[in-house]
């Protein structure tokens, strides 16, 4: 009975020594393990910013698609066509003075 007491207790013994390890282990190598979450956390935050940017900008650009289309649609002129419209407006003035002349 006496031995079987001893094994026990040699056996919770040695579990505690290695529970103590273990958690020396842990200890020591917390820093490391947290600067390495740190890291991980900054790229997954800059490819979700990254990510973020691009779908911000890819939604503009389909906007601004489709609100050309409506607009053409609607025979509205852009502000490229009416900028345009003024160079011509403004070559053909130039070109019916030297007429005048």
């Amino acid at each position: 009975m006496f031995d079987k007491l001893r094994d026990v207790l040699l056996y919770l013994y040695e579990a505690t020594e290695k529970m103590e390890e273990k958690s020396t282990f842990i200890a020591e190598h917390r820093e490391e393990r947290m600067e390495e979450f740190k890291k991980h956390k900054e790229e997954l935050h800059a490819k979700a910013k990254d990510k973020l940017k691009e779908m911000k900008t890819e939604t503009k650009q389909k906007a601004k698609h489709q609100f050309d289309e409506v607009l053409k649609e609607a025979g509205v002129a852009r502000k490229e066509e009416i900028d345009e419209l003024k160079k011509m407006i403004s070559s053909l003035s130039t070109k019916i003075d030297k007429l005048k002349k």
